[in-house]
């Protein structure tokens, strides 16, 4: 369990956790959520001790193992996939270097004493954590997370220098998995991830026997894997037990409730700062007044609540139509080197469709805006713009599009309508940016923000084709769903890559994916999609076992001594089983007797017992692998 007691971390005047108190039980599985900025990812740094509160405390138990996701990549050691994973597992190491210490100690150690009992406790806790970790499966496990997350396994004995940023944070992901500390710390996980390994993740984690801590602004995953909400709100946390849809359900009323206890207040401090106004100067009146006064500064006043700012509308300027075909893609080929990404492709999109662009990463997707707006040029083939397109172009790369020394405020009244720059400031707020953060210079802000500043400069355009690659990248829950409202209401075409599978709920009603080197069309939204992929996933192993299990019919009939001597060997297998534990139970017998530790004999026996053990899990796994060759 993690406690945390009378927690605060101040800033200046700025107070960012005000007094928190909160206790996390192993096992649970736990979203962080709050407006950005409000102290999720600084909350993560005091849980992994990369900062140190102003005042309270953290309490985690001894021997508790937290494992957080960096977002910075570590150095590259010029090491295949598979050997910097399994490099990275020194957890294992250290346990097994640890557990010969041990063994090499019981010769040393009175077995009377206490020291004695205690290092027989640490290698009881050792050896769990080591069958825990699946030390005699490792490489087994390794390949099916990194399968799970995307990797091929043409992928595994790649270099990793070969691999882009967000394929090798992919890698780090990896680690932390197969690490399996006590508590998984998660800050948006999902940014570097597509589709496909986001609901691999998502069952992955929800069937995680440690703890799972949170911050992620993707609604479907979130609710897919938490069952508690706690909620940074002014310094102040809001717990709550359920999934986040049901929260936002719970935090409305709470918040209505206490925005009419705030006008309440302040109508009563009105009214006693009036009378005070009335009385102060009149000699009869002024003690009444003195004691008005009292009564105010003994208050504790209520703030109002911190109401998302969703309630601003966001709304992208309407242009003047395209023609009916808005782009056409005819054999359309692009390479980078010898990677083929696009292969022939073709694609016809008419004015007024909202289509969602899916697919692993690496498979096409951003080269294919990128090839639409004429940033790249393909090896073949080519794009036909309709008539009286106006492109908007929302990148994930913002670099040569941000001034560094213009404020926020200047960039976007540049990039403006004339008639939209009364509407800056209030579009801004909209999507987080407000008070002084508007006056501060591009080269100052974080990725995220400078993504806001983008995304602020396409709704003060004109444009009638929208083309947003990650948008909701870095915008948290009430910003996402002012962004998809505004999608919504475009009555352009607009074409997003997204694999926020909530954001694209309801927003596109084609989807194409991204395989194979072409683009396959789906004629509905995301749920529509994923429906058929996993349809075609279901026939598709079908048809594998069917075939897996026609082969091993074939080859049992083909040759009937395979299955003899694997009969034979199982039944050497179970004998053995068997022998050792015949073994292992003798040994215990002796160690239940007091007087077994007195012997002289006794350290060769322990020792003995551990290698009898280790040789009994071996067996063990031996035997599933004859027992299915047997039965096949």
């Amino acid at each position: 369990m993690i406690r945390a007691f009378d927690l605060s971390l101040y800033f200046g005047e700025r107070v960012l956790l005000d007094s928190i108190t909160f206790s996390i039980n192993h096992g649970e599985k736990v979203a962080l959520t709050g407006r950005n900025g409000s102290g999720k990812s600084t909350l993560f740094k005091i849980l992994t001790k990369q900062l140190l509160p102003s005042k309270g405390q953290i309490e985690i138990p001894k021997n508790y193992t937290l494992g957080l996701l960096k977002q910075e990549l570590p150095e590259d050691k010029d090491l295949s996939v598979r050997d910097d994973v399994k490099l990275s597992l020194e957890e294992i190491a250290s346990l097994q270097n640890e557990e010969q210490e041990i063994i090499a100690k019981f010769d040393t150690v009175n077995h009377e004493s206490k020291e004695f009992l205690d290092i027989l406790e640490r290698q009881a806790f050792i050896h769990d954590r080591l069958v825990y970790l699946q030390v005699d499966k490792i490489d087994g496990e390794i390949e099916r997370i990194l399968t799970g997350l995307g990797f091929s396994a043409k992928d595994f004995d790649r270099k990793t220098s070969e691999f882009s940023g967000g394929w090798r944070m992919r890698i780090e992901l990896a680690k932390l998995l197969l690490s399996k500390p006590d508590v998984i710390l998660l800050d948006e996980p999902n940014n570097h991830l597509d589709i496909v390994s986001i609901q691999w993740l998502e069952k992955y984690l929800r069937n995680y026997e440690g703890t799972v801590i949170l911050i992620t602004h993707d609604l479907q995953f979130m609710d897919g894997i938490a069952k508690r909400i706690i909620e940074i709100d002014r310094g102040r946390l809001m717990d709550y037990v359920g999934n986040y849809t049901s929260f936002k359900t719970y935090r409305a009323e709470r918040i209505e409730v206490e925005t009419n206890e705030f006008k309440s207040q302040q109508k009563l401090i009105q009214h006693k700062e009036m009378l005070i106004d009335k009385f102060r100067a009149k000699a009869t009146k002024a003690n009444f007044a003195k004691s008005l006064q009292k009564e105010l500064d003994r208050m504790d006043v209520k703030e109002i609540p911190d109401v998302d700012k969703s309630t601003i509308r966001l709304r992208f300027q309407p242009s003047r139509p395209s023609g009916r075909k808005v782009l056409e893609a005819k054999n359309l080929t692009k390479r980078y080197g010898d990677l083929l990404v696009l292969d022939e492709v073709e694609a016809y999109v008419e004015r007024g469709m909202k289509i969602a662009l899916v697919g692993a990463n690496g498979n096409g997707k951003s080269t294919f805006v990128k090839l639409v707006c004429n940033e790249i040029t393909p090896e073949g083939g080519m794009i036909e713009l309709g008539h009286e397109v106006k492109i908007a172009y929302f990148a994930q790369e913002h670099q040569t599009i941000l001034d560094p020394y213009k404020t926020i405020q200047e960039t976007v009244e540049d990039a403006s309508l004339p008639e939209m720059r009364p509407q800056v400031r209030k579009i801004l707020g909209g999507l987080g940016l407000q008070g002084d953060d508007i006056d501060k210079k591009i080269i100052v802000l974080s990725g995220g923000e400078k993504s806001r500043v983008r995304l602020a400069m396409l709704l003060v355009q004109e444009h009638n084709l929208l083309i947003l690659d990650e948008p909701t990248h870095h915008l948290d829950m009430s910003s996402k769903d002012s962004l998809k409202e505004a999608i919504k209401n475009y009555n352009g075409t607009v074409l997003i890559v997204s694999h926020d599978r909530e954001f694209l709920r309801d927003l596109a009603e084609k989807t194409y994916s991204f395989e194979n080197k072409k683009i396959k069309i789906f004629e509905g939204d995301i749920d529509y999609y994923l429906s058929k992929k996993a349809a075609e996933e279901s026939t598709a192993n079908i048809a594998f076992k069917q075939n897996t299990a026609e082969s091993k019919k074939t080859a049992i009939l083909e040759n009937t001594e395979d299955k003899k001597k694997y009969q034979k060997n199982l039944l050497n297998v179970e004998k053995e089983i068997s022998r050792l534990d015949n073994k292992i139970k003798e040994i215990e017998i002796q160690m239940g007797d007091p007087e077994f530790y007195n012997s002289a004999n006794s350290q060769n026996i322990l020792k003995e017992y551990e290698k009898i053990k280790s040789e009994h899990s071996i067996q063990l796994a031996k035997w599933e692998e004859v027992y299915l060759l047997a039965n096949a």
